[in-house]
């Protein structure tokens, strides 16, 4: 009896342990279905956040060559005030100039009047002296 009652515990065990692999086996499926299902969700993120995210892009891609557009302007423009400030610069050399001759033919212009006034008057101290010799 004794052999029996050990065959009907150890068969009670093997069932329990089949229907324990059972359920284990069972849980696995589940879970691997729920995988399953999360991989397609994220999968679908991924898709949605790719589509959400190529004209975002694609804007700043944009921008980045606009910007890169009005950085190449302002250096033409920076070049472009340069060569006006020099050109100033030159011009303002040149009026000087301009002003020096000016003012040097002024003074020429000044000392040959006051040249002529003097040699006007001496000639008419000479006539009036002459004409008073005369008398």
């Amino acid at each position: 009896m004794v052999g029996q009652t050990w065959l009907v515990i150890l068969s009670i065990g093997f069932i329990i342990s089949v229907i324990g692999i059972l359920v284990a086996i069972w849980f696995l499926i589940r879970a691997i279905e729920d995988i399953r299902q999360l991989t397609g969700t994220i999968n679908g993120f991924v898709k949605n956040t790719e589509e959400r995210i190529a004209p975002i892009l694609l804007e700043a891609e944009q921008t980045l060559r606009s910007m890169r557009k009005v950085s190449d302007d302002v250096g033409t423009v920076t070049e472009n005030v340069r060569g006006l400030s020099d050109a100033a610069y030159e011009i303002a050399l040149s009026l000087k100039a301009v002003s020096n001759v000016v003012n040097g033919l002024g003074e020429g212009v000044s000392l040959r009047a006051a040249g002529v006034k003097e040699g006007i008057r001496t000639a008419l101290n000479v006539i009036i002296n002459q004409i008073r010799q005369r008398r």
